[in-house]
């Protein structure tokens, strides 16, 4: 016991160690971005960077999603820009529901399905930016997760929070990629999941139904005392079992790592666990991690939409920008 005590004892200073030279590391970032020693560069169109100062869960393609069909109806022509996280395809790419998730990543094909907005995958934001304004005639880009992303000009900067960042730490001891004190760079902060922030603007997200594996919609009241193999690999799963919780199924939970990429032989080991269980349900997100359609006709996906209370404020600041000549004529 003492051994292992002290191993522990051990990790716990190696990793605040860790954490106080990322910190640093982020700080001189932030600051030469600051005084202009690294420069920012401004596109064309008016940017609107949704991000997050913790490690993913927070929402933010959801988010992203929602604004950027609310702008679309509004009349602007409106792009989401992502680096198409662990795509392989390293340039500018415009993604639609044809590409391969190996590509272009899992958020980024997630984004093309069910958006009628245009999605660029870009590592390098600013020339994902252009794209969108030179290629696709765009007048507002919005920047999936773009706090960090310095190097592109942004007009506005709303961040999303769901946890008190009192209680948490830089990585990787903690689960904050920058400071909390960063998030005076932001022009608006968003609270999701409960995360019992004051400020003027919510979200959470809202189960909309279920799709089957033929693409049919069903209500989520077939969830309704079902007993329930919930499978997902995201961020924060205990998000998606509570939401299945909610609507009334008994769920068994089976996670994978965030992004996972489901093999043949994962497949078999879901349908194993699946036999005593009237239904196999997953997130949207992961189905198109999936190189085949779903493998049963009791194999669901649920389909959320972020709901955003105060969404209204948020488009009243953007068309004030807009309105000082950040729309291309």
């Amino acid at each position: 016991m003492d051994i292992t005590l002290d191993y522990t004892s051990y990790s716990l200073k190696v990793l605040r160690i860790l954490s106080l030279i990322y910190g640093l590391v982020v700080y001189l970032r932030n600051l030469f971005y600051d005084t202009g020693v690294l420069k920012s560069h401004q596109a064309p169109c008016l940017v609107v960077s949704v991000g997050n100062i913790e490690a993913g869960g927070t929402g933010k393609t959801p988010f992203s999603l929602a604004l950027a069909e609310e702008l679309k109806s509004r009349g602007y022509k409106v792009a989401i820009v992502t680096r198409g996280y662990k795509g392989k395809e390293k340039g500018v790419l415009r993604v639609d529901g044809s590409c391969d998730v190996r590509g272009v990543g899992d958020e980024a094909l997630f984004m093309a399905k069910s958006s009628s907005v245009p999605v660029v995958k870009a590592v390098d934001r600013l020339k994902g930016a252009l794209y969108a304004t030179r290629k696709l005639g765009v007048d507002m880009v919005i920047l999936d997760d773009g706090f960090q992303h310095r190097r592109l000009s942004r007009d506005m900067d709303i961040v999303l929070v769901s946890r008190d960042l009192r209680k948490e730490h830089l990585l990787p001891w903690g689960n904050l990629r920058e400071h909390a004190s960063q998030l005076k760079r932001a022009h608006m902060v968003v609270y999701t999941k409960g995360s019992g922030g004051k400020g003027k603007v919510h979200a959470s997200l809202c189960p909309q139904c279920l799709v089957a594996s033929n693409g049919k919609e069903h209500a989520c009241e077939l969830l309704q005392g079902k007993s329930i193999l919930a499978f997902c690999g995201i961020a924060r799963p205990e998000d998606f079992f509570e939401l299945l919780e909610g609507l009334g199924a008994h769920v068994e939970p089976m996670v994978f790592r965030d992004h996972h990429l489901f093999s043949k032989q994962d497949i078999e080991r879901i349908k194993r666990r699946a036999r005593h269980h009237d239904l196999v349900v997953t997130t949207e997100k992961d189905m198109v991690r999936f190189y085949s359609d779903m493998p049963g006709d009791n194999w669901y996906s649920l389909r959320v939409r972020m709901k955003v209370d105060g969404m209204d404020i948020i488009v009243q600041e953007i068309e004030k920008i807009a309105g000082k000549g950040r729309i291309p004529r």
